[in-house]
Order: C-alpha cells, then structure tokens, then sequence
C-alpha cells in the first residue's frame, strides 16, 4: 500500500511508490507543488526503469569516457587476442601499390574492383611498417574510430534534435559485439560507418562555416561514390533536401564531390575505355557471383555450372577485355531469371535482416555472442522502436526507414552473402532501436 508517511505540507521532495502505489492522475498536483515521483525499488520494473533514468543522466563527459574505455578495451583485445586478420581485394591491391606496381591486382593488371581509397589507405601503412605490422597498424585505427562511434551518435542525436535517442544509441555502439570485432577486417566497413555518422553530424548540424561544412560533406560524398556509390545516393537526396534553398553550399559541396571523382574518372577513360564513376567491373562481377552453384542462396536460384566456369575463366583476362563479356553473362542471367527476381530479392531482404547461409553452420559460442545474439535483441528492439516512434516522431522513423530500405533493396538485387552488408546501416537503426529505452517522463 502507499504509505504517506514521507509527504509534507512543503513543496518539493520525492514521492515515493511502490508497486502496489496504482496512482495515476492523483499524482499530478503533487507533480505541480514540485514533488518528484520515483518508483520503489519493490517495483518489478525497478532495474529497466533504472536503467532509463541512468541514461538520462549520461553527459558529453560520460560519453568520452565510454569512448576511452572502449579503445583500451580494443587495443587490450588486439594486443592480447591477436586476432587473424580477414582480407580481402583491397589487401591484394594495397600490396601491388607498396610495392610500385600501382593500382593492379593480381596478375590482371590495372583493376577497378575496388575503390581507390581503402586500399591506399592500406598501402600507406604497408609502405611505412612493412606488410605485417603495417596491416596490424591499419586495424588499430580501424579499432579507434569505432572507439569514438558513441562520440559521434552523442552529437549526431543533438544535431538532429533528438539527444536523448542519440545518447542510447552511443550506448548500444559501445555494448555492440559485432562491431566490436567487426573492425579486425581489413575492408572499408569501419570507414563507411564512421563517414557515414560524420557526415550525418555536419549536415544537420548549425555552421558556423557554412562553406567550410559543404566542402566537408561534397568531399565525402565524393568519397563515397568511389568507395560505397550505393549510400552516395540517399546522401545526394538529404543534402538537396536540406540545403534546396542554400545554392551556394549546395553548388560548393557538388564541386567538392566532382573534384575527388574527377581523376579516378579520367583513369578509367584512359585504361577501361569508360569513365569509372562506380564500380561497374566489381558490381557485375558480384551480381553474377550471386546466381553461381555455390554462392546461391538456394537451387532455385542458381544457374548452370557452365557459367561457374565461363566466369572463372573471364576473371583472369585483363578487366578491359573481360567487362563486355561480363556484361553480357550478366544480361544473359537477366533474361533466363528474370520472372524469379521479386521472388529472390524478398528472400534475400530476408537473409540481409537475419544470418547469411554461409553462417549457418557458424554455432561456436563466439559467433553466438558477436552476432546472433544481437540481431535477436536489436530486431526485438527494432520492431518495438518503429511502433514507438509511428506515434510519437514520424518523420525520423519514415527518414530512418527510407534509407534502410534502399540499402536493403540495392543488396537484395545483388547479393547478401555477408554479414558487413548489414553492419553499414545498422548503426543507423539504433536511433529507432533506442525508442523503447528512453526513460520515462
């Protein structure tokens, strides 16, 4: 029962209730003479209910040293762990430009499989440190910049004007298991995710260099036309939206974008015979992989081993005598599987939003934790936030939902064989995932 014995005739204090309380709208004048209403500890909700007022009270201090914490946790793992290294193209390029041989690949010569970026980036640390400890040092930054994530949520959720779902969803970064490993791979995931946040934060936020804030978010969307083309298109749309009547920043971060684009267009002129705004030779290479034997995501939707083989033997020609004839493998698929595409474009939304088939088999302990556990507790969450949300802040759910979805339907068109896919926007889903967390007024 309540028991009235802490309430005075002052104003102000603390009100306590207990589980059995079941006050409502009594409360209110008490709530007006200053009173302030706390659960007992007796409630059944007391630890999620403390758990929300203690995120209430995280400042930009806390968030720093949730930053802090989490890097020496970082390089303590490193360090300690030694973690084997994954890589991939971007590795096999860097190598070739260390070594003076340019942006080639294997024995194919020059190449646009990738962008020219991530694996510069990787050059420079194999350049400096040599292959091993250059690699190592490479993924050390990798680790430190998703180290400072919760840093950039913080400010993300204040540019944005929602601080408190900004907060929580540093938090969830910083507890994040999957991104926590996630950055000993040696591709651009790391990069796409903090430029993606940055950019975020540059946009949204009040300038005071309005021009110096353009050439900022133009370079990075350059960026990410040569690196991650497919986000450079919600990107484009946000910034004409946000700044439609601005044209000088507009026409100051179109120039920025053009300029970082502009030579690697004029390379692929030169050695392709096409300008390589994008990476046609890598998307075509990847939408064929995705209908092969062995990478389909089931028997209906794979085509013959013929092509298995036809590809493998395309894959070794140099890029400029291999791409026609890519294009027309890819045509060719098109044309047989065009009637089972909306089909295989749901099912593979499906797979983008759970475990990838090549995961299945993955039951050890450690994948359990770093991976199926979150997508459990995050689609929980998710869900949960989006009805939240439907009633309460619309614009940013249906702004959150619109770019997920085009980042589910571009990859569903392609292919969702890896996890990484995932991890570029689901950062972005803790703002909506944050909803059912926010403390209660």
């Amino acid at each position: 029962m309540f028991d009235p014995s802490p309430v005075s005739q002052q104003d102000g204090g603390v009100l306590v209730l207990t589980a059995q309380s079941g006050f409502g709208g009594a409360l209110s004048p008490l709530r007006s003479r200053g009173w302030r209403i706390v659960h007992h500890p007796a409630c059944s909700s007391r630890n999620f209910d403390s758990m929300r007022l203690a995120v209430r009270r995280l400042t930009w201090r806390h968030i720093l040293a949730i930053c802090t914490i989490s890097a020496i946790a970082r390089v303590v793992f490193l360090l300690i762990a030694e973690p084997p290294i994954p890589v991939a193209e971007d590795y096999a390029i860097a190598r070739h430009i260390a070594a003076g041989d340019g942006f080639s690949i294997y024995e194919r010569g020059p190449t646009s499989i990738k962008g020219p970026l991530y694996p510069t980036y990787l050059a420079a640390w194999l350049w400096v440190l040599g292959e091993q400890n250059g690699l190592r040092a490479a993924i050390l930054v990798q680790h430190l910049l998703y180290a400072a994530m919760p840093a950039l949520l913080f400010q993300l959720g204040r540019a944005i004007a929602r601080p408190t779902l900004g907060t929580i969803a540093a938090v969830l970064f910083a507890l994040h298991p999957t991104y926590f490993y996630h950055a000993t791979v040696a591709e651009n995931t790391t990069w796409v995710v903090v430029m993606s946040a940055l950019w975020g934060m540059l946009v949204f936020r009040e300038s005071r260099s309005p021009i110096g804030t353009a050439l900022a978010a133009g370079a990075i969307i350059g960026s990410f036309i040569l690196e991650k083309p497919m986000l450079a298109v919600p990107m484009a749309m946000i910034l004409g939206l946000r700044w439609w009547r601005r044209w000088q920043q507009l026409t100051t971060a179109a120039l920025a974008a053009a300029l970082l684009v502009l030579p690697w267009a004029v390379r692929g002129a030169v050695l392709f015979g096409e300008p390589t705004l994008t990476k046609s030779y890598s998307s075509t290479l990847t939408f064929i992989h995705s209908w092969l034997p062995s990478m389909a995501v089931h028997p209906r939707y794979a085509v013959p081993d013929s092509v298995e083989r036809a590809l493998d033997s395309l894959t070794k020609l140099p890029e400029r005598q291999a791409l026609p004839a890519l294009r027309s493998l890819a045509t060719d698929i098109l044309a047989t599987k065009w009637s089972i595409m909306p089909e295989r474009t749901i099912v593979h939304a499906l797979i983008f939003w759970t475990i990838p088939p090549r995961y299945w088999q993955s039951w050890s302990l450690a994948f359990v934790v770093v991976r199926i556990v979150p997508v459990v507790l995050l689609t929980v969450l998710w869900i949960w936030g989006m009805a939240i949300l439907w009633r309460q802040d619309r614009p940013l759910l249906l702004g959150v939902l619109g770019i997920v979805a085009w980042v589910t339907l571009v990859y569903s068109l392609y292919h969702v064989l890896n996890i990484r896919y995932k991890l570029e926007v689901e950062w972005l889903e803790l703002f909506v995932c944050a909803a059912p967390l926010v403390p209660k007024r």
